[in-house]
């Protein structure tokens, strides 16, 4: 059995680039971590491609926007974006999509709230990453730095978790694509 990527994962991981490079545009400015919905995207690339195939596309995306096009919110780009106060949630992209492509694929099938709780896991390394990423950028303690850039986020994370169930749910019984499994 191979784990080689089919030339259509490797097209929709390249669809989910661009589409959180997308997300990421829409922008509410915030006075130190600005909200968009970058989140909701990664969400949805979990949801709906294979792990391998939703890690290579956040791993893409940061690639592309270290290298210094402006993929990242408010059309910036660099490593200094990465190495920035909000650097750390960007570089728990990866990790989150593999989480969710991950637990859909264990949980095969998975329905509405299992995708929800999937998403929802799927904040913990994005929250811990970022929040303790921020603490050292900013000099602060860990709860300060929390308290400043990760509590507040949590209840629109969460809705952006109900959104892209539902989303990705209504993508794949719209295309007919059959559930993520374990076998597939």
């Amino acid at each position: 059995m191979t784990n080689k990527m089919t030339t259509r994962e490797l097209t929709l991981a390249a669809l989910f680039v661009a589409i959180t490079a997308v997300c990421s545009q829409i922008v509410v400015p915030m006075p130190l971590v600005p909200f968009n919905l970058a989140v909701m995207a990664v969400f949805l690339c979990g949801g709906l491609l294979p792990k391998g195939a939703a890690l290579l596309s956040l791993l893409s995306y940061l690639l592309l926007g270290a290298v210094g096009a402006p993929v990242f919110a408010q059309f910036s780009g660099g490593p200094s974006v990465l190495f920035g106060m909000t650097g750390g949630y960007l570089i728990a992209y990866p990790v989150m999509a593999w989480m969710v492509a991950l637990l859909t694929e264990r949980w095969a099938g998975a329905s509405f709230w299992k995708r929800v709780a999937a998403m929802a896991a799927a904040l913990i390394p994005c929250y811990l990453f970022g929040t303790a990423w921020f603490a050292v950028y900013l000099h602060k303690g860990f709860w300060e730095a929390a308290m400043a850039a990760c509590i507040p986020f949590i209840p629109v994370d969460l809705c952006k978790a109900l959104a892209a169930s539902y989303l990705s749910l209504a993508v794949q019984r719209r295309l007919g694509v059959r559930e993520k499994s374990k076998a597939a």
